[in-house]
């Protein structure tokens, strides 16, 4: 009875996707009319791949799926330590968003083929599963997505989540359609959780207690080595930072989910104004760099018209928003992509965006990988270990609001010479104490996996 039930799920599931199914069409249509999509670009996502992907049936294959800009960046070292454990396998990584594509084929990843994550309706999943015949699925965070893992299952694949992670909304959705999810979690072999509270988390929303290990995050690996001295020179020389200012950078900001709360923008905008006004930073540099690009021009809009600041972006260098009267200094804004993890090393200090507004928090692993103190707000949830660990190390610094923002800034950039280099080796030290956490997820799903990929 209780496999029934789990079936029985499974198949609703399935048949409101089938009723959704023209809905989706249409949105595809609108995109693709507006010029978001192309018809490769919908083909994939409907398990589509034969324009993109050409198998030799000799080599084993791997699909790791990485859903956007932070998950291609966790992904990163999978795929490294994939391509050095099986030389000779075929490697594909999906994703789901524009940007993550963007990033995935701008880095360049140790992958053959970077495609777009098919939708979870049966028939797109089959194709996707026919065209790739994966040996391993490694999925990141938390992709859980039935109709795929079950016709992963049939066809002979190991599944694995690495980097597992539950938000607290994912836990209090899960927890709410556990029957559900356990019909799906049954077709994973290993669960790679980032913390002992992700995998308590695991089982609570339907995981098998046995295919549940904490491991770590794999981001830990993914940061990059701590620039030189003379590298930092050259990228301010390029940034066009003054000699001799002190930088904040505030990195992934976000804008408010109630569209009545500020943007973090504005609020950083506030922090920065108190930075000027009441302790007279006239040598401070802020670069802005938005998680989501296409939000730049309202950005450089809104921060040239408050009339302080001349506004500089890093995509159209010519381009300077705001007056040369305004009473302050330039504000740079980082709108491209794949800068923002080496632009870190040029900061004092950094805040994480996504954390005075309710977004749940952007990575601390990239400005602690350049030796840089990171400082962010309380909604940090979806960060919550990197950054509670980071507090514990005394490199993590939690504000409340933006004037505790701006004061906080003010005290980082106030410490003695001597202070900021003992930060800046605590930053770079709490990485490199935690790395290897790739090598130990890969060896778990070695030890579940009924035939090699050697």
């Amino acid at each position: 009875m209780r496999y029934t039930t789990k079936s029985l799920a499974i198949f609703f599931y399935s048949l409101l996707l089938v009723v959704l199914f023209p809905v989706v069409l249409l949105i595809y249509a609108y995109r693709l009319l507006r010029g978001k999509e192309s018809p490769t670009h919908i083909a994939e996502r409907l398990g589509r791949y034969d324009a993109a992907i050409h198998l030799d049936p000799r080599r084993p294959r791997i699909w790791v799926h990485a859903v956007s800009v932070g998950e291609v960046m966790a992904a990163t070292p999978v795929l490294r330590e994939l391509r050095l454990r099986y030389p000779d396998a075929l490697i594909v990584l999906s994703v789901t968003t524009t940007g993550g594509r963007e990033v995935a084929q701008s880095r360049m990843p140790p992958a053959d083929h970077v495609v777009y994550f098919p939708l979870d309706f049966p028939f797109a999943v089959r194709n996707a599963v026919r065209t790739i015949r994966p040996d391993l699925l490694i999925l990141m965070e938390w992709e859980i997505w039935p109709n795929l893992l079950s016709a992963a299952k049939k066809h002979g694949a190991t599944v694995a989540v690495v980097n597992g992670r539950i938000s607290d909304k994912g836990l209090k959705r899960g927890t709410g359609v556990k029957w559900f999810l356990a019909a799906a979690l049954r077709n994973v072999d290993i669960l790679a959780m980032q913390s002992a509270e992700d995998a308590r988390r695991a089982v609570l929303v339907g995981a098998n207690p046995d295919a549940v290990h904490t491991v770590g995050n794999t981001k830990f690996d993914e940061s990059a080595t701590m620039l030189s001295p003379a590298e930092r020179a050259e990228l301010r020389r390029d940034l066009g930072i003054p000699d001799g200012n002190n930088v904040l950078i505030c990195g992934s900001t976000r804008d408010a989910p109630d569209a009545n709360d500020p943007d973090e923008e504005d609020l950083i905008l506030d922090a920065v104004l108190h930075l000027y006004l009441v302790h007279v930073h006239n040598d401070l540099s802020v670069i802005i760099a938005p998680r989501h690009l296409e939000r730049a021009d309202a950005i450089a809009k809104r921060l040239a018209g408050d009339g302080n600041f001349t506004v500089r972006r890093r995509s159209q260098p010519a381009l300077v928003r705001g007056t040369p009267d305004t009473r302050y200094g330039d504000i740079w804004l980082l709108d491209t992509f794949g800068e923002l993890a080496r632009a870190y090393a040029v900061a004092d200090v950094a805040f994480i965006g996504g954390s005075l507004v309710k977004r749940g928090g952007q990575s601390v692993f990239q400005p602690l990988a350049q030796g840089v103190p990171a400082v962010f707000g309380p909604h940090m949830n979806n960060q919550r270990d990197i950054a509670a660990l980071a507090q514990s190390e005394g490199v993590g610094f939690l504000v409340r609001d933006a004037a505790d923002l701006g004061e906080t800034v003010h005290q980082i950039l106030t410490l003695p010479p001597g202070d900021k280099a003992v930060l800046a080796a605590k930053a770079r030290a709490l990485i490199e104490r935690n790395q290897g956490i790739t090598a130990r997820a890969l060896d778990l799903i070695d030890g579940v996996r009924t035939g090699r990929l050697r």
